[in-house]
């Protein structure tokens, strides 16, 4: 693809107006620890210590194209309930409008729950997954209000997207509502659902994976003859069909009758939660084809942000930004981040419940101690910021003989490590202001500092606005100091 093309679309993203029709969930996630046994019953005693929401399924699929910077609206219903007001929070904080949510009566709001719980030197992991009962489709007196609500906004926005996760809202009136209301005022219409690909009939695209083009199509989907036969089958109700295949990145179906393949942007060890990508690629095929691009530069895109969702763990927003450096990343480490777009990341993600550790180094000749080290401090949170010395912030701590190791490729060799989500350098001789910035949660030293000699400005910092300091154990006998000593013997 041609990236004055690419970077023209994605400056118009913001121009967009997207109504996004479909099931509301709130997911729900428990951080917690087994601490012993009950003395009631013979089960553990399962000990919270913090939770994070997100809205999930068609409330996925709207975070994410507010996200890439659309105006946004969402439509679909929530229970009369305490978790009705938190997922409408957490649709608030990430400037996704739910005033044509409508409250059902009767039901709750549908909740999917992860527990998760490590111990004494032993990873987190899920212990328990928690659900609402499965909902039937809406009444007809919702239905009705739903269709009211998608006709009353249709004439505000460019596009309109369903995403049927449970079958539910999607209803034939309500698809049949969508798809007159498009015509009416010449919307672009995107549709995904998990079973009923096949009852999505007469929108713009479809962005089924491939398992779910299969149970759209009639066709189950288990090589790539059975793959084009389900494709050619969606055409009949669609106009083009995007596919997503997961490691054989995706597919799409035209209504020319051409095929076209974009192979996947990430390699199988850099995957670490495919959870919600799917609604990452819906989101971005419809912001895409909304602001003028054709259905090959909808999935290009889509593509790039779905390695960029999967890059990180649980369900995620992929902000424009990322989705730039995705695409157009050069020269340097993608890691590498400005202050301005840190401030932003992190707010993104404290938005989604996750806690941010920073730690900050010279990071001279990298050896086990630092790896060690950072993999230790990542363990403390969701997201791992380093803050790099620059040469002359080296030079200042350390003497005119360091660094070693250029600013520059410092950067690389960090960013190539797991760990490190983000990099920032920085001249100062302290990182005062990049954390009165940012606000981590967890601010990183290692085991050679205790509380009282960490620079302690940076202290009554962190303090102050309630974040926690955590003194890493250092590995015995490993420093770049004596690395060199030795090097130099």
């Amino acid at each position: 693809m041609e990236e004055a093309r690419l970077r023209e679309l994605l400056a118009k993203f913001d121009r967009a107006r997207v109504l996004v029709v479909g099931d509301i969930y709130l997911d729900q996630y428990t951080f917690g620890a087994m601490t012993g046994i009950s003395l009631e019953a013979p089960i553990p005693i399962y000990e919270v210590h913090r939770r994070r929401h997100n809205p999930g399924a068609a409330g996925n699929a709207a975070c994410n194209v507010a996200a890439l910077g659309a105006k946004t609206y969402m439509i679909g219903y929530v229970g009369d309930d305490a978790n009705a007001d938190i997922v409408r929070k957490e649709f608030a904080v990430r400037h996704v409008d739910t005033s044509g949510v409508v409250v059902h009566p009767t039901r709750p709001t549908n909740t999917y729950g992860k527990m998760i719980a490590g111990g004494f030197n032993i990873p987190e992991q899920e212990v328990l997954r928690v659900d609402t009962p499965k909902p039937t489709f809406i009444e007809p007196e919702i239905e009705e209000q739903i269709i009211r609500n998608i006709q009353a906004r249709a004439s505000e926005v460019d596009a309109i997207v369903v995403v049927d996760q449970v079958s539910s809202v999607a209803t034939e009136r309500v698809i049949a509502a969508v798809v007159e209301c498009a015509k009416k005022h010449g919307l672009i219409t995107v549709g995904d659902s998990r079973e009923r690909a096949g009852a999505l009939i007469g929108m713009d695209a479809l962005v089924p994976n491939d398992r779910e083009a299969g149970i759209g199509a009639g066709i189950p989907v288990t090589d790539e003859k059975t793959l084009h036969q389900a494709g050619k089958k969606l055409l009949q109700i669609c106009k083009n069909a995007v596919i997503t295949r997961g490691a054989k990145g995706i597919t799409v179906f035209k209504e020319s009758g051409e095929t076209v393949d974009f192979p996947v942007t990430v390699m199988p060890h850099e995957v670490v939660d495919v959870t919600g990508a799917g609604d990452t690629v819906t989101a971005a095929v419809a912001v895409t084809l909304t602001v003028g691009g054709s259905i090959e530069e909808a999935a290009y895109i889509g593509n790039a942000a779905a390695g960029v969702a999967v890059k990180k763990p649980g369900v995620v927003t992929v902000p424009r930004a990322e989705l730039e450096q995705a695409l157009f990343g050069k020269g340097g480490p993608s890691k590498l981040k400005t202050l301005d777009e840190l401030k932003e990341i992190v707010a993104r993600f404290k938005a989604e419940g996750k806690r941010v550790v920073w730690t900050n180094g010279c990071f001279d000749i990298i050896h086990i101690g630092h790896i060690i080290y950072l993999q230790r401090a990542a363990a403390e949170g969701d997201v791992l910021i380093v803050g790099l010395n620059s040469d002359a912030s080296v030079r200042k701590n350390k003497g005119p003989e360091r660094p070693i190791v250029p600013e520059n490729e410092r950067a690389l060799v960090l960013a190539a490590l797991e760990s490190v989500d983000y990099i920032i350098l920085f001249d100062d001789l302290t990182t005062v202001p990049i954390l009165q910035v940012l606000k981590p949660d967890v601010y990183a030293k290692g085991g050679d500092y205790t509380i009282e000699t960490i620079v302690q400005e940076e202290r009554r910092v962190v303090e102050g606005y309630g974040g926690r300091i955590a003194i890493i154990p250092g590995v015995e006998g490993y420093s770049t100091t004596n690395l060199i000593a030795r090097l130099r013997k």
